[in-house]
């Protein structure tokens, strides 16, 4: 091989090894903001939590920015075998119900059904006791047959739920469970799906009644820089911004090296 040929050829091989570095870098950039606040623990490039959580009673140095939650009015039409299958969510995104077809039954000269969802504050419920504290609102969810107007008393088949709970920066659960109570005195913990990079927990709801998210908390020491909003302290945040230009960098010389 001549010089001449070798001389090209480096620049791919030294874009390589320039990207690979750089999506070290992010790496560890990203794990260094981690450590400083779990704010910062999901996919960088992801929606982590909802920091617009709309709370029906927010904490105090929330109170200024906080928005009142959606509750929710579904029309369900009745055939034969009950209701279809089908999905509805609060418009702020915080309750999603998947409803199954027959979880709730007919009536006669029913022809649907209004399934309504509504925040609640959980002070307003009893306690979900074992040392679970609520995560976010509670929700009451109730339907009843139209045009009658007459109160569906249970479901045929679960519903599943999905609700968004709110992250904060001193105050965290490493896990997350639905409760459900049909009466709002007596709670029973469902096998949930949690997840934390998303904020969010499913589980298949036997009845209805009030539900919500529950987890022991674990307190979490917020920085003195941190903003009175909740939200990460600045040089965490500096971190991850420096992690996303690292990361993009490296992306282009490894398909820079690629195409070379």
């Amino acid at each position: 091989m001549s010089l001449a040929s070798a001389g090209p050829n480096r620049a791919p091989r030294r874009a390589l090894g320039l990207g690979l570095v750089a999506v070290a870098t992010y790496a560890a950039l990203a794990a260094w903001s981690g450590s400083i606040t779990p704010l910062a623990r999901g996919p960088l490039l992801d929606g982590t939590f909802p920091s617009d959580y709309r709370w029906v009673t927010p904490p105090p140095e929330l109170e200024t920015t906080n928005q009142a939650p959606s509750a929710g009015r579904f029309k369900l039409p009745l055939t034969a075998q009950g209701v279809g299958t089908q999905v509805v969510f609060t418009s702020d995104s915080q309750v999603t119900v998947v409803i199954d077809e027959g979880s709730i039954g007919p009536a006669p000269e029913a022809a649907s059904v209004e399934l309504r969802v509504d925040p609640v504050d959980p002070a307003d419920l009893a306690p979900p006791g074992d040392g679970l504290e609520p995560f976010g609102n509670a929700y009451e969810l109730s339907a009843s047959y139209r045009p009658s107007r007459d109160t569906v008393q249970g479901l045929d088949r679960p519903l599943q739920v999905v609700l968004l709970y709110p992250a904060t920066s001193t105050l965290h659960a490493n896990s997350h469970d639905v409760l459900h109570s049909t009466d709002g005195q007596t709670w029973q913990a469902l096998e949930t799906t949690d997840t934390p990079g998303q904020q969010q927990a499913e589980a298949q709801v036997p009845d209805l009644g009030y539900v919500m998210v529950a987890g022991v908390p674990s307190p979490v020491t917020a920085s003195p820089a941190a903003g009175a909003g909740g939200g990460m302290p600045p040089i965490a945040l500096a971190l991850l911004v420096a992690a996303g230009v690292v990361f993009v960098i490296g992306v282009g010389l490894l398909i820079r090296s690629r195409s070379g």
